[in-house]
Parts: structure tokens; C-alpha cells; sequence
């Protein structure tokens, strides 16, 4: 659906690749942007903000257009190896190149060159430096060393610099690709004044702009010339401030009559994310766009970007599986150790299949490095507990993750393994079916063949067609009064015979795994299941 969407809109430039060296956390790194949706996930400090600053600072000059200093965003790496051997050519440096796509409308003679460390080249793009200005060699290397060596990092001797691939001084008024961005992890005292005067420039022509602004002042002129009299005072007049009379300061954005600013949180974030999609822009950056929003409006604002991300190429940031899930897995970029991976050659089945499901737990099992999928609740409840009790660690201790995937989901799960790259280990059911039983032994041969790091797990006896079989077979000596809860239990599930205690099992699975894993009378005795032990020292092993 949404590619169809692109497919008839798409008509603007867009970002095709960023390199980034020495800006925090990115020493050396790479990426290649989709040209319509692009969603970065990774863990917390991971660099994903960086990357969206990281484009304001080429496309908008920021931060680096004033005299501060800047030292905080430097490379750790690069200030230690500074601080270890310091001289100016030790020197930390940052330096950013975006890539454009090559569109007819592009000033090829002002951005086209070969200023830039892309290959092949040409290119079009943009590049910034922020370094050492050699003009001031001389004058540090005459300076005693202490007065700068080791000590701090000169930046008062810094400079910024854009300029295009082709060699010419960048102003950002040249922009080839006309962007907005919308944090809407942070509040600014100023973030609505100059949120409102962006949407206003973005939006209304140059043309319109002076004249709305010519009609506002000749508006206000008209207002002091009909009330000359009253606004005289003995020798005195009252006249308009002129620099109080800009109209774009005066601005402010409003939604059924009331200010954003005195909307709630979670609406402001809603409309000024759904104002920013329509507007003319090449490109909108959005920083976690989930922020304050409930389940239902993070669903609003999803159906908002799908119906519009035709019209620009969109760069965003979350934490939020729902977005990661419906803007579809192949658009997203995972940032994990300063470098990114995209997962655009997920399987169409398993994208879609995730799409559909609104599944909550993806982010966390592509940020996992080992996952457990079990089938059911009883699984996910007990699992931590009985690991625990059967082994000599925990799951925390291994730094594995458990998820619940039931049914025939897990080769979705499997197929997503593969892409990210992380070790997953299946724990399912064999439903009483010895192909079953044999398509799973089969399966983990082939994956041991590849080298896939997937295992899955079942009990190898078709009598053992679910969990709580082979959990009571396993503790049944400890299991043997679990049922006098409920005295009335018939001795049967689904109208087969067996043992009472297994039949309330069957019969109350998630009640019964609670019980189990918070009643003294179980919760430190019963252990897992044979093959479920073997399944997670795989894991642990890998």
C-alpha cells in the first residue's frame, strides 16, 4: 500500500547517503538513506539523534554558525588519542558530507564536483568541516605548550566551513532540499515562535509572503493615522515599533480556534507532526514522534505518514514498535556499535506479516543479541522462574530476552534472525504430530549446515504435545496436589483421560503457570522440561 502511495508522488530530492567522522559517537560512519521512508531504531545513546543533527547542521548551518564552544561534540575516541599525543595535527575535526539524489532541478554546477570522498564520483552534495584553521599554526605552535597542549582543545582557533562537492562556499538559503524537523522528545521556550514562522516560510511563497506582509503594515499605518488625535501626548506622538511589526513573529498556529501551545502534550505533538507532513518539504525529520501519544493517536498519526509520505522523503527516530512495524520492517535502519544496518531485504511475507499484527514486541527482539520464542502465556510466565531453579544462572545473567510468538509465527521470527543477525531459539509445540517432530529435527540441520543461528525446540515424544504435558511429567511427584484448588476437575481434557492434576493443566494453563511460579509450594521446586534445558544452553553456548 504505501509503496503504491510513492510510486505516483514521489517527485523530490531526497538524501541518498551521510558520511560522519568525529561527531559523538561516530567516529567513522556510513549510511545509505531509503528514498521515502526511513525509520532508525537502536538502544538508548545508540547515535540516532545524532544522525538527524547531523543533517541540520549541513542543510541548515546550525550550531556551528556562532563562536562558542564545541568541544562536547567531538568523538570520545578522537579527544583521547588527542589528549594522549597532543599536537595540532592530532587535533580532533568533525566533518559531515550528504549526498543528493541527481534530480533535473539541481544546480549541478553550484553542488556537482569532486569535493567529497564518495566514489564513484562526481557527486552532488553538500560537505562540512569543523577544524583546526591552519591560519593559526604558527601563532599556537610559538604559544607555550601548557597554555593549550593537554589541557583543553583550542577551539577559539576552530573553524566551520560548508562548501558544495564542487568546491563553492555553502549558504543554507541555496538549499536544494527545503526540510523541517520536529522534535518531539524536547520542549524549547522559543519552540513555538519559531515552529510557526518555519511552517509559515515552508509554506507560503515568496510572493505571498511580502504581500501579506505589505498588507499587514499598511494595515497598522492605518491604524496610527486614523487615531492620530488620541494617540498624541503634549510634545509627544506614539508611533509602532517597526521591529515589532514583522509578521511572521507574530504567528502562532492554532487548531479549532485554540493555540497548540495550550493544547495538551500529546496534542501538540499530533498537530505539529501532521502540519509538518503537509507541508511542501523535500524532507522531514521527525525525533521519536510517539512521544505523549496514546496507543490510538500513535495509530492517527501512522495513517497520517502513510497517506503522506509520498510527498517527501521522511527520516525518523523511535522506540516505539508500532511505527517500526506499520511504516514496514524493510524501511528500517538499525543504528547498534556506530554503524547502521538496513533491513530492506526482510521477505515481503514477514514485512507484511508484521505490519498486519501491530506486534509490540518487535523492537525488542531486533535489539536482542539472544531471544527465547515460546508459543504461549504459561511459557513467558515460567521460563525466568524454572531456569532459575534447573540451571546454575538466569536469563537476566546471559542478557537473553523472551519473547511469546505462538503457533507458526516463529518462521516469521526466524526469517527476521536472519537479517539482524541475532541468536534465536524456538521452544514450540509439536502438537501431537510426528512430522512435525521430523520437520523441526530437519529444519535445525539445515540452519547447522548454514550457519544460522537458530534453534528450535520440541519435546521428541508425540505423547508430549504441549508444554504442560512435558512440564508434568517432568515435576509430577511436585505437581501431584496442584488440582485441589479446584476439587470439582474432571480427569479428562478434551474428553481423553488423564491424570486429574494435568487435566486442571490443560484445562487452566495460565492460572496454573501463575500458581507455579508464585506459591512456595512449587515456585523453588519444579524444573524444565529435558529439551527445553538442552534449547537454552545452546543458546547460552552461542
Amino acid at each position: 500500500m504505501i509503496n503504491c502511495l510513492i510510486e505516483t508522488r514521489r517527485t523530490y530530492m531526497f538524501i541518498k547517503y551521510m558520511n560522519i567522522k568525529g561527531l559523538k559517537k561516530f567516529k567513522d560512519f556510513s549510511i545509505n538513506f531509503n528514498e521515502h521512508i526511513n525509520v532508525l531504531i537502536g538502544e538508548n545513546e545508540a547515535g540516532k539523534s545524532t544522525i538527524l543533527e547531523a543533517i541540520d547542521i549541513v542543510l541548515n548551518q546550525k550550531i556551528f554558525n556562532s563562536t562558542n564552544n564545541f568541544e562536547k561534540y567531538f568523538n570520545n575516541e578522537n579527544v583521547s588519542k588527542y589528549q594522549q599525543s597532543p599536537s595540532i595535527d592530532t587535533l580532533p575535526k568533525i566533518e559531515i558530507e550528504l549526498c543528493f539524489s541527481d534530480e533535473e532541478n539541481l544546480d549541478f554546477e553550484y553542488f556537482n564536483g569532486l569535493h567529497s570522498s564518495f566514489t564513484p564520483v562526481p557527486k552532488s552534495g553538500i560537505k562540512f568541516t569543523y577544524q583546526f584553521d591552519e591560519n593559526y599554526r604558527e601563532l599556537l605552535e610559538n604559544m607555550d605548550e601548557e597554555s593549550y597542549y593537554e589541557t583543553f582543545i583550542p577551539t577559539d582557533y576552530y573553524m566551520a566551513e560548508w562548501v558544495t562537492f564542487a568546491g563553492r562556499k555553502y549558504i543554507n538559503k541555496k538549499s536544494p532540499i527545503k526540510n523541517i524537523l520536529i522534535d518531539n522528545s524536547i520542549r524549547k521556550n522559543n519552540l513555538f515562535d519559531s515552529y510557526s514562522k518555519r511552517i509559515f516560510n515552508n509554506n507560503i511563497d515568496v510572493a505571498d509572503r511580502q504581500n501579506l506582509s505589505y498588507q499587514f503594515r499598511k494595515n497598522i499605518q492605518n491604524f496610527v493615522n486614523e487615531n492620530t488625535e488620541q494617540l498624541n501626548i503634549k510634545d509627544y506622538n506614539f508611533g509602532i515599533d517597526e521591529n515589532k511589526t514583522v509578521l511572521e513573529n507574530l504567528l502562532d498556529l492554532k487548531s479549532d480556534g485554540v493555540s497548540i501551545q495550550n493544547k495538551g502534550k500529546g496534542k501538540e505533538n499530533l498537530i505539529k507532526t501532521e502540519i509538518a507532513l503537509e507541508v511542501e518539504s523535500d524532507l522531514i525529520l521527525l525525533e521519536e514522534p510517539e512521544n505523549h501519544l496514546s496507543y490510538i493517536n500513535t495509530r492517527k498519526l501512522l495513517q497520517e505518514i502513510q497517506n503522506m509520505c509520498g510527498a517527501a522523503q521522511m527520516i525518523i527516530t523511535t522506540h516505539n514498535p508500532l511505527i517500526v512495524s506499520r511504516l514496514d520492517l524493510r524501511n528500517t535502519i538499525w543504528i547498534n556499535n556506530g554503524k547502521c544496518h538496513s533491513l530492506n531485504s526482510i521477505p515481503d511475507e514477514t514485512a507484511d506479516y508484521f505490519m498486519k499484527t501491530d506486534n509490540m514486541q518487535l523492537l525488542n527482539f531486533i535489539l536482542a543479541q539472544k531471544v527465547i520464542l515460546v508459543e504461549g502465556n504459561s511459557e513467558y510466565i515460567l521460563l525466568p522462574q524454572l531456569v532459575k531453579n534447573s540451571l546454575t544462572y538466569t536469563l537476566e545473567e546471559k542478557n537473553i530476552e523472551i519473547l511469546s510468538g505462538g503457533g507458526i509465527t516463529y518462521k516469521h521470527y526466524i526469517e527476521l534472525t536472519k537479517v539482524v543477525k541475532n541468536t534465536l531459539l524456538v521452544i514450540t509445540d509439536n502438537d501431537g504430530d510426528l512430522e512435525t517432530i521430523e520437520s523441526i529435527q530437519k529444519l535445525n540441520e539445515e540452519f547447522n549446515i548454514s550457519g544460522t543461528n537458530v534453534h528450535i525446540k520440541c519435546s521428541s515424544s508425540v505423547k508430549e504435545f504441549t508444554f504442560e504435558v512435558c512440564l508434568f511429567n517432568k515435576n509430577e511427584s511436585n505437581l501431584r496436589t496442584i488440582s485441589e484448588i479446584k476439587p470439582r476437575t474432571k480427569a479428562e481434557y478434551r474428553e481423553v483421560p488423564y491424570d486429574k492434576n494435568l487435566a486442571y493443566m490443560l484445562k487452566n494453563k495460565t492460572e496454573a503457570a501463575l500458581r507455579i511460579s508464585e506459591e512456595i509450594l512449587y515456585k523453588e521446586i519444579v524444573v524444565l522440561p529435558e529439551y527445553i534445558q538442552e534449547g537454552i544452553k545452546w543458546l547460552v553456548q552461542r
